[in-house]
């Protein structure tokens, strides 16, 4: 990849200041209190290598200076990721970055943040109003179906979605990137009519409504009094093993079952809007496989052209059909899991990925027996993990959630036993750590392993 910049760690080095009782340290108790800090975090952690011991009567501020417990450094990445990577970390200095977009219907009422969402972060609390108003100002209309407001909630919301996914947030694919997918948080309108949003804001900031109860338990030391979307791992599996198409003609069916009062009430309206949603990622993974092609008509380099072209090939497939290879499997992967964060208006609040070592090992182990390199499945992982991270830009600007202890918490699941009780680790287990160890220190997915008396060494 000779256009590829080279890889400049230094760009990576976070700024950390340490403060008490909310004044800033003396630089010299600060070098102490940081060195003593990360020796007690990184210890503990998988992803840290502690440095020499220090006794504790010879602890002082020059010691900790001289005897930095060091942070763990990414290894062993080949010229394209080590690329990926550090673009990445350029933040907001990058050309485009996944930052939140707002998007409405254009109507005076409408609105697209919906402050519930956020009672469990109390330290937002005094930015809910600020971030109605801006996401409300700075909306891109989005002409509506000419029947859109005929429709129930639940399909005026589906289709909305669908229609600002495809054919409006943008698609990019990164030089030397093996999965597509890169644009997804979004702050969508919430479709409601105007006496839908005069119930809403009756519920919400009336007298007796939603922020005056969280504002009385917040004022009593109560805090995260509220629900979020998220805490849920999808059914992934399924999707991948019967593709779109399938579980299309499973609601088709679900449908069709229904009496033709049902069909027009609220029970069929969910499934037509449910049956919306379901070509979404479909639709989606065509624009981009288009937009692959395009790269591959334009690309010098035959061995990108060549990859561009396979990329064109999976996506023309998946997540629409059901996944053969590794490649295709991470791919759909990835698209579906981008655009169940897109619906939750609140990226990556613990929608997690499961038991990835499990559900693509006939994947990865038909690819293996196909052909496919090992180092290159490893590969396709690594972009993979880089792309979960992109989650972060919704909050960019902010400085939240950006450090070691960030909080979206895009969960893997590795290893354990399964029902008969029998080690379920294997070969794609030890890949997905060796990834881990290469890729850290980084902040998704968030690995956890499942130890238990048999767990191999």
């Amino acid at each position: 990849m000779g256009r590829m910049a080279p890889y400049d760690h230094h760009q990576l080095s976070p700024t950390v200041r340490c403060q008490s009782n909310d004044r800033e340290m003396d630089p010299s108790f600060a070098d102490l209190f940081l060195s003593i800090k990360l020796y007690l975090i990184f210890e503990t952690s998988h992803y840290i290598v502690s440095g020499a011991s220090i006794e504790e009567d010879t602890m002082d501020a020059s010691t900790a200076r001289k005897l930095p417990y060091p942070i763990k450094e990414p290894g062993r990445l080949s010229p394209r990721i080590e690329w990926l990577r550090n673009y990445y970390f350029r933040g907001v200095e990058r050309p485009w970055n996944n930052e939140f977009t707002s998007w409405g219907t254009g109507e005076p009422w409408d609105v697209q943040f919906d402050e519930t969402t956020f009672y469990i972060v109390p330290e937002t609390y005094a930015f809910h109003q600020t971030f109605r108003s801006s996401f409300i100002q700075t909306a891109h209309p989005v002409g509506l179906h000419k029947e859109f407001w005929s429709w129930s909630l639940s399909e005026r919301r589906a289709w909305f979605i669908k229609e600002v996914m495809v054919n409006h947030v943008p698609q990019e694919i990164l030089p030397g990137d093996l999965i597509a997918g890169g644009r997804f948080n979004i702050q969508a309108s919430k479709c409601w009519t105007k006496q839908e949003a005069a119930l809403r804001d009756k519920l919400m900031y009336g007298r007796k409504g939603s922020r005056a109860k969280l504002n009385r338990f917040h004022n009593h030391g109560y805090g995260n009094a509220g629900a979020t979307s998220g805490h849920i791992i999808p059914g992934y599996e399924k999707a991948l093993r019967i593709g779109w198409r399938g579980i299309y003609a499973n609601l088709q069916a679900a449908f069709d079952a229904l009496t033709s009062k049902e069909q027009e009430n609220a029970k069929g309206a969910q499934i037509k809007a449910m049956m919306t949603s379901a070509t979404m990622p479909g639709e989606l993974a065509a624009r981009y496989a288009s937009l692959c092609v395009d790269l591959a008509e334009k690309e010098a380099n035959p061995e990108r052209k060549s990859e561009l072209g396979t990329m064109a090939k999976n996506l023309e497939r998946v997540p629409w059909e059901p996944a053969t290879t590794f490649w295709e499997a991470l791919q759909a992967l990835w698209l579906i899991h981008m655009l169940v964060m897109s619906d939750e208006n609140y990226p990556g609040p613990g929608v997690s990925f499961g038991r990835l070592d499990q559900y693509l090992l006939p994947y990865w182990e038909h690819s293996l027996s196909s052909g496919m390199d090992r180092e290159f499945g490893k590969e396709l992982l690594r972009c993979f993990w880089l792309h979960a991270n992109y989650a972060y830009d919704a909050m960019i600007r902010l400085g939240d959630n950006q450090g070691i202890t960030a909080g979206y918490g895009q969960l893997i699941t590795l290893s354990g036993v399964g029902k008969d009780g029998l080690d379920m680790t294997n070969d794609l287990t030890y890949a997905i750590l060796e990834v881990i160890d290469e890729m850290s220190p980084i902040l998704e997915p968030k690995p956890n392993v499942r130890l238990h008396r048999h767990t191999p060494d």
